[in-house]
């Protein structure tokens, strides 16, 4: 029997009476590539226990090695694939889904999140679905009790509440985003896509599962949902993991953090491509990721700063600027933060303080003497001598 298509016997046991007594047949999980969005995400069968965010069977859970900052929400992430069907691994680290494969990322916010154990109060459930030329993405917010979700197209506010690291309450409003605004981060040349599970360096890791813990891509061959993929599986890149020294430098940590959280935009076939500045892991020139780059345009955005990065600068680096700022006209990303992450830009920030690249300092310096120079003649300057 094909995993999607299993029927789960739900055992509902009393810890009371020491006994499991057997209840109703789930259904098995159910999207159709061919059908318009479910009003309500129960429709689909993901699920055994919602508020838990426990999948179905044939629903398997994920995780990003550096995953992106959404406003300190917990994040659960799933994948189902349709009958029959497996992920392909491609030559370049790739991953190509099947027709009718559904990602499945859950938002949710723990009440106390030095104590996630204590519960969570879910936000909304985002499903990507694969068509034949493009992906579909369905939004759906969670009501007050957490029983059922219903599609919500055009994006909602759900207030939050919840105790912070350091003891403080904090407290907002989770801006659902609409379906234009997850176009900004999702649409690369033109496609709509997901963008932490299409690239296998970003899963390359151990997660824990029933059983025990174990390599996710291992995890995917094993049951089928993943082929073609090498037999060694440490040939395969890892993406650093953004707070663990142990997975990379500072300067490579900086980096994958910045391609999970801006490099959506800046990057070939991004909506930001147009500024030049391409923020993807795989980039190596310093200047096309910001060091030394002047801005296409101005404005607030750029506030002091004259270049992207300014090395040894993190004060006067825009990108620095704008990822600290909370003002929707300046910050960055535009859609899917309101609030500074801390301790990333910590990160960021010793990133930059740690920079030196004399060669390209001493061609900027000499350029921006040109500058001055070609400037003031243009001006007048250098004339009635």
């Amino acid at each position: 029997m094909h995993r999607g298509n299993l029927l789960l016997a739900v055992l509902v046991c009393s810890i009371v009476a020491g006994q499991c007594a057997e209840s109703a047949i789930l259904e098995p999980v159910r999207i159709d590539v061919s059908e318009g969005p479910a009003e309500y995400i129960n429709e689909y069968n993901l699920f055994t226990d919602i508020r838990r965010q426990i999948p179905n069977a044939g629903v398997v859970p994920y995780e990003i090695n550096t995953p992106h900052f959404a406003d300190y929400a917990t994040l659960h992430r799933f994948l189902w694939l349709p009958e029959d069907t497996a992920i392909d691994y491609l030559p370049d680290g790739t991953l190509e889904f099947p027709l009718g494969a559904a990602v499945i990322l859950s938002v949710g916010y723990p009440y106390d999140i030095n104590r996630p154990d204590d519960g969570e109060r879910l936000v909304e459930t985002r499903l990507f679905v694969k068509g034949t030329e493009d992906w579909s993405a369905f939004q759906y917010q969670w009501n007050e009790d957490m029983t059922e979700a219903r599609l919500a197209l055009a994006g909602g506010k759900v207030p939050v509440s919840w105790t912070h690291y350091d003891g403080s309450p904090r407290s907002m409003d989770v801006l659902i985003p609409n379906i234009n605004q997850c176009k900004m981060c999702h649409e690369i040349d033109g496609y709509f896509v997901p963008l932490g599970p299409t690239k296998a360096r970003h899963l390359n890791r151990e997660i824990p599962y029933a059983a025990g813990r174990e390599n996710q891509l291992a995890h995917w061959i094993r049951k089928g949902y993943l082929r073609n993929a090498p037999e060694d599986l440490d040939a395969i890149p890892r993406t650093p993991v953004w707070n663990d020294p142990s997975t990379g430098t500072v300067a490579e940590r900086a980096r994958a953090y910045l391609d999970m959280n801006c490099a959506s935009c800046h990057q070939l076939g991004g909506l930001a491509y147009t500024s030049g500045l391409d923020l993807t892991y795989a980039q190596d020139n310093p200047v096309r990721f910001g060091v030394f780059k002047a801005p296409v345009a101005a404005g607030r955005g750029v506030g002091k700063g004259r270049f992207g990065i300014e090395p040894g600068d993190s004060e006067a680096s825009i990108l620095f600027h704008r990822m600290k700022a909370t003002d929707p006209g300046i910050r960055m990303p535009v859609v899917g933060r309101s609030l500074p992450h801390v301790e990333g830009l910590a990160l960021i920030k010793e990133w930059i303080e740690a920079m030196d690249y004399p060669e390209l300092r001493k061609n900027e310096e000499a350029s921006e003497k040109y500058r001055i120079q070609r400037k003031a003649s243009l001006s007048g300057g250098a004339g009635g001598g």
